[in-house]
């Protein structure tokens, strides 16, 4: 993505999440959706993961985090079986599922998932999506 004032390449660098419990939600992200602990500050009870090039900060936060019943970020898979590997996985350890596998529009195949946090995950794939909802390759 580039920015329209001065054409400079914009890469998502991180996400931050508040949570009142940083080790449940640091281990649900490394046992279920492949981040690694990178960092842990005991100062502020925070965590650092990284999952690809991107980091994940999990905030220590001594209150609960009302989520909007919509916010969610999405993870892809290459293909269908592996949205129905991964869904059967979290279903049978017992994490929120507020969805079943479902292919919406033609967008590809996809579940939603909630961490221990309450966070929303969409798991997704585009193998059978329609072509104009395909992203481009490279």
């Amino acid at each position: 993505m580039q920015n329209e004032t001065n054409r400079t390449p914009l890469l998502l660098n991180h996400l931050s999440f508040p949570t009142v419990n940083v080790e449940v939600e640091a281990r649900f992200f490394e046992e279920h959706l492949g981040a690694v602990v990178e960092h842990r500050d005991a100062a502020s009870g925070s965590a650092l993961l990284r999952h690809g090039s991107i980091d994940i900060v999990l905030e220590k936060m001594s209150d609960t985090v009302p989520w909007h019943r919509d916010f969610h970020f999405g993870f892809e898979l290459a293909t269908r079986r592996d949205v129905e590997a991964i869904y059967e996985k979290l279903k049978q350890l017992g994490v929120h599922l507020d969805t079943e596998i479902f292919n919406r529009i033609g967008r590809g195949s996809r579940f939603f998932a909630r961490t221990p946090g309450g966070i929303q995950l969409e798991i997704n794939t585009r193998e059978d999506a329609e072509t104009k909802y395909r992203a481009p390759k490279g």
